[in-house]
């Protein structure tokens, strides 16, 4: 919900006499200002349908897919909290609960039988391990100046993700999560380049400086 095109907010409840309940979404500090967030106290304010500029309902029950869309219509990132939120523009930049979302049955494909696809779909967008090349880092001396940029500021965040120490138990579970998968990869990658006599590489410390 939008009013004003300057306040954002979720309604929770509807009055007798028409009135509308709503739990705002308030600007904070964190993340240099990227992040939103409910109150935490969990207060809201009663305005009139009037002051409504825009209204996206969620039934009650909705699937994260649901959730997102709604929250992006209205310029929204949602975070999996149910409380954390960033603008559209910032979501490369912010750092988020992963709100988790299901596939609609009717955008599944049909699994490949070959044992090397791992159960995907021959779609062209997954390639068997046996059939890509060995993974390496972008360099971004050979690409173009937006391409490049994309690549360090990615680079940047791998190393900043590595060196993140949550102290909440949310964000401790995201962290050791991604860590074990990470952890995973790396074996993969190290074992595929082995095999073409290639030496290690840490998929976690990604090059912050162009090669020469």
């Amino acid at each position: 919900m939008i009013i004003d095109s300057s306040k954002y907010g979720e309604i929770v409840g509807v009055t007798p006499d028409n009135h509308i309940e709503v739990s705002f979404l308030c600007k904070t500090d964190k993340q240099e200002g990227r992040i939103w967030e409910f109150a935490s106290d969990d207060k809201w304010q009663l305005i009139a349908p009037t002051n409504v500029t825009k209204h996206v309902s969620v039934p009650e029950g909705s699937d994260g897919n649901t959730v997102s869309k709604a929250w992006r219509s209205l310029g929204f990132v949602a975070g999996g909290d149910g409380i954390t939120f960033c603008r559209i523009e910032d979501e490369r930049l912010a750092n988020m609960p992963i709100l988790l979302c299901e596939v609609d049955e009717d955008e599944e494909g049909t699994a490949s039988v070959k044992l090397n696809m791992h159960g995907y779909e021959e779609d062209g967008f997954v390639i068997p391990d046996d059939e890509g090349e060995n993974f390496d880092f972008a360099d971004p001396a050979e690409l173009d100046e937006e391409a490049a940029k994309f690549v360090h500021e990615t680079h940047q965040a791998v190393h900043d993700f590595d060196k993140w120490q949550p102290t909440d138990k949310q964000g401790k579970g995201i962290k050791d999560y991604i860590d074990r998968m990470d952890h995973k990869a790396a074996i993969e990658t190290d074992n595929q380049r082995f095999s073409s006599g290639k030496s290690s590489i840490s998929t976690s410390k990604p090059p912050l400086k162009r090669k020469r």
